[in-house]
């Protein structure tokens, strides 16, 4: 937590400047539009068939396999705004890959994502919602 001046009033306000928590407008009211239900829907998928989380290039790819056309930054966007709302999970793993200008190993954190159990739950409500 940060402690910020405004500069037109003068007024002190307290900023959290965690990352990795999801987009904070989301922690109130927030209701999935379709585009997050399909994500959540891929993650569903995915998941079930790797038994492992569901990395961002794993859901872009299903989406655009279902004929779902979406960008990396609108993507990230859309899992970062699930995440705040409590829809999601994410976890860093390592990965390793050879950089071509090196030539040598590195590794890069990259983000897995699973269903919460809020969002599980989601699923399973709109599921019975249109069996209805």
């Amino acid at each position: 937590m940060v402690w910020v001046r405004c500069p037109k009033c003068g007024h002190y306000f307290e900023v959290d400047l965690t990352k990795g928590k999801g987009a904070y407008y989301t922690k109130k009211d927030f209701t999935p539009s379709h585009l997050h239900e399909e994500i959540l829907k891929a993650i569903k998928i995915i998941v079930s068939h790797k038994l492992n989380g569901a990395t961002k290039q794993e859901i872009e790819n299903y989406l655009k396999d279902k004929g779902i056309n979406i960008s990396g930054n609108s993507l990230s966007g859309r899992l970062s705004e699930l995440l705040g709302a409590g829809y999601v999970e994410v976890k860093y793993t390592r990965i390793q890959y050879l950089d071509d200008k090196t030539k040598k190993y590195r590794f890069k954190r990259t983000p897995i994502w699973y269903l919460s159990i809020k969002g599980f739950e989601y699923l399973k409500d709109k599921v019975n919602q249109t069996l209805v």
